[in-house]
């Protein structure tokens, strides 16, 4: 048997540790890149156009009081609640929801948000609210691009089979819908849902998806709200920003909110 030459052994090693410093210096060169993205708009504004309260709808009207008492809402704090609006949030939602007759919500998790709208919407208002059942992880249908941290927490969030809402006098008018949102068959509700939030899983493929679904179901005059809109939630942020460009868009400002107001078709004159 022949002798493995020192020679070998050395240029062997030497290799390795160039490779492994190689290896190193890419990857820290990848993260360096990845947290410049992430605070690229630490400092400046985010591409979808930033609008006061009082922009948004005339409930928000200031006073020298402050908000106007159009404003006034029911709802409960996010502290201590999965996955919840933020109080301002939370107000702003349920004054765009007040008196409305059809709501859609992408993405239940506790069911806090959801029992809020139901509060706040018409006395004969119904709240469609779809989820994924726990047992039903494995149908979801991530894409290929989907970031890995979103995916997991989207999968996270899906671990609830019974809600806040339940027991309580909201449940009579909330329709809980356990489906993944791309097999989900929106037709029935075309044209008819007054406000849609969309809030499930934050991976690019599901906003995708759950947003031209929304357009779908959204009735004129109806309002779509988005939530997590920041670098942070990349899918989030990069569609919104993508979809500013054909949809009249605005963040509101002071949340990670962002709306979208179909006008009402105008009929061409004879």
């Amino acid at each position: 048997m022949l002798a493995w030459p020192a020679w070998l052994t050395i240029l062997l090693l030497v290799t390795n540790l160039l490779s492994l410093a190689a290896l190193f210096f890419v990857t820290r060169r990848m993260l360096k890149l990845r947290r410049q993205k992430k605070r690229a708009f630490a400092f400046s504004d985010y591409p979808v156009r930033k609008a006061k309260l009082e922009e948004i709808a005339p409930c928000f009207a200031m006073s020298g009081y402050g908000p106007s008492p159009d404003s006034e809402v029911r709802f409960i704090g996010g502290e201590g609640v999965v996955s919840s609006l933020s109080d301002r949030e939370s107000w702003v939602m349920a004054a765009l929801a007040k008196g409305v007759k059809r709501v859609f919500e992408f993405g239940t998790c506790s069911g806090k948000t959801t029992h809020v709208l139901a509060l706040n919407a018409a006395p004969d208002s119904e709240i469609f609210t779809l989820t994924l059942h726990p047992d039903d992880l494995a149908a979801t249908e991530f894409g290929f691009g989907d970031d890995r941290e979103h995916r997991d927490i989207a999968l996270s969030e899906s671990s609830f089979e019974t809600f806040y809402y339940n027991g309580r006098s909201s449940e009579r008018h909330i329709r809980q819908i356990f489906s993944d949102s791309k097999s989900y068959n929106e037709a029935p509700l075309r044209g008819s849902v007054d406000l849609v939030f969309v809030d499930g899983a934050h991976t690019r493929s599901y906003v995708e998806n759950d947003t031209r679904k929304a357009l779908n179901m959204l009735a004129d005059e109806g309002v779509i709200l988005w939530h997590d809109y920041k670098p942070g939630v990349p899918g989030v942020f990069a569609f919104l920003n993508e979809l500013s460009r054909t949809l009249p868009l605005v963040h509101i400002a002071d949340t990670d909110l962002v709306m979208y107001r179909r006008v009402r078709k105008q009929l061409s004159p004879a």
